[in-house]
């Protein structure tokens, strides 16, 4: 007999489908961890995932959703009234970086392919969210740089991202220098006046 949720329920057997299945990813990759270790995980029976999520892709899309809101919570605990000062913003991109928010940082180049090829390529190139995403960065920004390019910035955030994700490639005896060094310039070009 299928299981009924009400919505506070079901809400939670999301997210506890979210947070073992990207367990089970950081663990076991991609490819071996499958639907029904997410299910079992969660204390689910296999069909029941399919009341929640149509695939696996779609499934790991609803992780990096998931894991951003967490992403977006933090930020909102390091504002008052609205506004972020210049040692907030600090704690804010050292937080984003040691968070294990990135599901990128565990997956294989073919397991990264294979989300490319069946996400909507709006996903990967959505230059209107990070747009709006880095603007409203900058409105809660105490006295930054009024010149700051959105793009550099969002670049620099995802660059972030990419030295953890290529981490293994780096001097490990420097890295976390490196990172302080990084993290600096981005606060260094934000309020630069």
């Amino acid at each position: 007999m299928p299981q009924i949720f009400n919505e506070e329920g079901r809400e939670r057997v999301r997210v506890m489908l979210l947070e073992s299945g990207y367990d089970l990813i950081k663990r076991y990759g991609l490819k071996k961890t499958s639907i029904s270790d997410i299910a079992k995980a969660a204390g689910i029976a296999t069909g029941t995932f399919y009341n929640f999520f149509k695939t696996k892709e779609e499934f790991i899309y609803e992780i990096v959703l998931y894991k951003r809101s967490q992403s977006k919570e933090v930020l909102s605990t390091l504002t008052k009234d609205g506004k972020m000062n210049k040692e907030a913003f600090k704690e804010y991109l050292t937080n984003l970086y040691n968070s294990d928010n990135n599901i990128f940082q565990y997956l294989n180049e073919n397991e990264i392919a294979q989300l490319k090829a069946r996400w909507p390529e709006d996903y990967w190139k959505n230059s209107n969210n990070d747009h709006t995403t880095i603007e409203h960065m900058l409105d809660i920004l105490e006295n930054h740089n009024p010149e700051c390019d959105w793009k550099i910035l969002g670049n620099m955030f995802k660059a972030l991202a990419l030295i953890g994700h290529g981490k293994d490639q780096l001097y490990p005896d420097k890295y976390e220098e490196t990172i302080d060094i990084f993290t600096d310039s981005i606060v260094d070009y934000v309020f630069k006046k």
